[in-house]
């Protein structure tokens, strides 16, 4: 109960007010400040889901207690049945995402694969048909250093400036 209390008096606190500042450090402390009330608004959310699920668990003891087991039985048919269309769902959706994986594979490969659970065979299917790169040449992707002139038909100014370009080309 006391942490029940203290988390009242913080709320009860009283809000700081804001003033217009355009300084980086004003932000700073804004921040941390909102930081500090959605950590605070997490950890009550997640007390008050533990919270409610003790009740719900506290409500069926009592009800087993009481025999009260049509009752029991009737919620969790409800639960169940509100379930049911979910569960089918991710069955299906499963069953469409294996297929599609293993369409891609040859008929043999098909029968190795088709037992493994999904996650595994999505990982094969990764690994055996990743697309290979497209081999392309050594030389750096950017503009040529070399001239469409012939070297005899530079002047002098652009055989120094693409030297370097017409000896690669020589060498090669």
């Amino acid at each position: 109960m006391t942490e029940e209390t203290q988390e009242a008096q913080e709320s009860q606190a009283p809000e700081p007010e804001v003033q217009e500042s355009t300084s980086g450090e004003d932000y700073a402390e804004f921040i941390a400040e909102s930081k500090k009330y959605r950590q605070r608004a997490q950890k009550a959310e997640t007390k008050l889901g533990k919270l409610q699920k003790q009740m719900d668990v506290d409500r069926q003891k009592q009800m087993e207690e009481n025999d009260q087991w049509r009752e029991l039985a009737e919620e969790r048919g409800k639960q169940i049945a509100e379930l049911e269309p979910i569960v089918e769902r991710a069955k299906a959706d499963d069953a469409t995402m294996r297929e599609e994986l293993l369409s891609d594979f040859s008929e043999e490969d098909r029968e190795d694969f088709k037992e493994l659970p999904t996650p595994a065979l999505r990982k094969v299917h990764g690994k055996i048909l990743k697309p290979k790169p497209a081999k392309t040449e050594n030389s750096v992707a950017g503009v040529s250093t070399t001239s469409s002139k012939k070297m005899s038909e530079m002047s002098k100014d652009e055989r120094r400036d693409n030297w370097a370009g017409i000896v690669a080309g020589y060498t090669k």
